[in-house]
């Protein structure tokens, strides 16, 4: 409701900037991520039959490719369901990479991004260097949370680089509204002082 209001008295124009923001982190050319003996955090996807999708297998396939560089590494995946995410792409990981599984930690107890991002804080050292990697397509909404939350995290992407397709378009467009309805939230309970609301996004 409080996106809805948002989006009609600006004309449009928070979910344009929204847009812009998804864009911005999809095309972002980041330097080479230094994982500093730190920990990754990978996020889920919803799994095909039980099995990582493609889109989350890149993301496992990238992280394999940091720890193999930085042994002394770690490695948190997260999410949930019945299989949930997180053990899916640990099974993944075991059969398709070199990665030790006692290097691989699980966060299986969420259902959304910023749910995994908030129950991964407690599972990150104090001072630990985080990446936190995820598609491209998806950055933006992880940079929003991930300064909500406090989280000091270098983003990584799973792709070498944007290749654009339909598909990645509409996923940018359900991401933008994402992020969209997220900000107008969040405004909402800082001006109506729900204190209750702004619990659960901190």
């Amino acid at each position: 409701m409080a996106s809805m209001v948002v989006l009609v008295l600006s004309g449009g124009l928070s979910l344009v900037c929204s847009w812009l923001w998804v864009w911005r982190w999809a095309l972002f050319r980041p330097t080479s991520p230094d994982l500093k003996s730190g920990v990754i955090l990978v996020c889920g996807h919803r799994l095909i039959d039980n099995r990582p999708s493609n889109d989350y297998a890149l993301r496992l396939t990238r992280a394999a490719g940091l720890l193999e560089t930085q042994p002394h590494g770690r490695l948190i995946l997260l999410g949930g369901g019945e299989p949930s995410e997180a053990s899916a792409g640990r099974e993944w990981l075991l059969a398709n990479s070199n990665i030790n599984a006692a290097m691989i930690e699980l966060e299986e107890n969420s259902t959304d991004s910023l749910e995994n991002l908030r129950h991964a804080r407690d599972l990150i050292r104090t001072g630990e260097h985080v990446l936190l990697l995820s598609s491209r397509y998806h950055l933006g909404r992880l940079r929003l949370f991930s300064r909500q939350l406090g989280l000091n995290a270098d983003l990584v992407a799973a792709e070498p680089e944007f290749r654009p397709s339909w598909r990645n378009f509409g996923l940018m467009a359900m991401e933008s509204v994402f992020v969209c309805w997220f900000v107008a939230g969040r405004l909402w309970a800082q001006m109506a002082r729900r204190e209750h609301l702004l619990e659960k996004i901190c």
